[in-house]
């Protein structure tokens, strides 16, 4: 029997600009390491305009003035993906995480997929079933707006379906067993096969995905480790729901591995979520205190000067996501073709032409953002998010 859950948001972020330095992060090498439950989609209540804006320019130093009444967009109907019978044969799990926007009908709109794992036929499933799900639109001021910065996971499960099977366990042992001996190249080429059954089920996805972690790292590959991590964590379950496959102290080194990644990476805004994450774990105090230097050097970066540059390259998909920690960006060192941005915030939402000569001002009021850079694979660039002093 399958079933498809749904899943805690997601946050989603906002801009970038043009300029030259990065600001580089030392960091201190000291780490080492030597079945569904129901699940409810949590929409964030946000509308899409300016009213904030324009009242607080109009208003007076002395004067209090009310800015808007909101009231948020209400589920009215939700159509859950259907489980590709492809999948279900084989026992294939997985998940999709996706975005969305609510419009002033109450219609989701140009929903996209942020990353999934496990069979892409998960991916047009999602999509398809989101687009169906309809709102009582968001009000503000009496009047239907947009609201933005919505996300979700969709979870893609067997009923009653958990633990690795033996023909798995044994083809991992052989890939782990090529990794300690030192053979990277065939490890990883040993790994590539084992990732590609379509028979992989959560349990299996998750001990995978740390396998390709450890692999990253021996290859000093931290972008493929950074995102193997991310996928581990949407892969591993919850302990609240009594389906997590690895313990909460593993998790707690995967977030404190992960925000070295992300401080390296330039990718602020993640390492400071998943800082919050650790945070509210129990009994975590030794890693809360060994990650507490690099968190107050990636604040004192987004405070500084200095221009935060991050490096990129496009995957196979066209599409790159980025959260922001700075209100202006541009783009620097196109190497290749960049067709658009969009810029979703929490209370706006913009769509652009990509220009290197040009600086992208976002208004405060529009909250926190997420860009969605569109372009040719393989191409290179860089985001620049830019300084205040700028």
């Amino acid at each position: 029997m399958s079933r498809v859950i749904r899943k805690k948001v997601v946050g989603t972020e906002c801009s970038r600009k043009q300029a030259t330095k990065r600001n580089s992060l030392t960091l201190a090498a000291f780490l080492s390491f030597g079945v569904v439950g129901s699940a409810v989609a949590q929409e964030l209540s946000i509308p899409c305009d300016e009213v904030e804006e324009k009242a607080l320019a109009e208003a007076k130093d002395d004067e209090v003035k009310r800015i808007s009444a909101f009231t948020p967009a209400a589920p009215l109907e939700r159509v859950d993906p259907k489980y590709p019978s492809s999948a279900a044969r084989k026992g294939r799990e997985g998940w999709v995480r996706l975005s969305y926007v609510i419009d002033e009908q109450g219609r989701v709109k140009d929903p996209v997929v942020e990353d999934f794992f496990g069979s892409p036929s998960f991916k047009k499933s999602a999509l398809s079933a989101v687009k169906k799900w309809q709102y009582s639109p968001a009000i503000k001021d009496g009047e239907p707006t947009q609201q933005c910065h919505q996300a979700v996971q969709m979870d893609f499960a067997m009923v009653g379906k958990s633990g690795a099977t033996r023909k798995f366990i044994k083809a991992y042992k052989n890939v782990d067993d090529i990794f300690k001996a030192g053979d990277l190249e065939a490890a990883d080429e040993a790994f590539k096969e084992l990732e590609s059954w379509d028979t992989l089920n959560r349990y299996e996805n998750a001990w995978l995905l740390n396998l390709e972690s450890e692999l990253a790292n021996e290859q000093g590959d931290i972008e493929r480790e950074a995102r193997s991590l991310t996928r581990l964590l949407a892969s591993n379950g919850q302990k609240r729901f009594n389906n997590a496959v690895f313990d909460e102290d593993y998790i707690a080194y995967v977030l404190q591995r992960k925000i070295l990644l992300d401080a390296q990476r330039g990718y602020y805004a993640e390492a400071l979520k998943s800082y919050d994450r650790l945070q509210e774990m129990d009994e975590q105090e030794t890693r809360k205190a060994e990650i507490a230097p690099i968190i107050d050097k990636i604040n004192a970066s987004i405070a500084s000067d200095i221009n935060l540059q991050v490096p990129v390259s496009m995957d196979d998909d066209g599409r790159w996501f980025h959260t922001l920690v700075r209100n202006k960006f541009a783009f620097n060192n196109v190497q290749g073709e960049l067709d658009t941005v969009e810029v979703r915030c929490d209370t706006h939402r913009e769509k652009f032409t990509v220009a290197e000569d040009h600086i992208w001002h976002i208004p405060q009021s529009w909250g926190q953002c997420q860009v969605m850079v569109k372009g040719d694979d393989a191409t290179t660039f860089d985001l620049i998010e830019v300084a205040e002093s700028s």
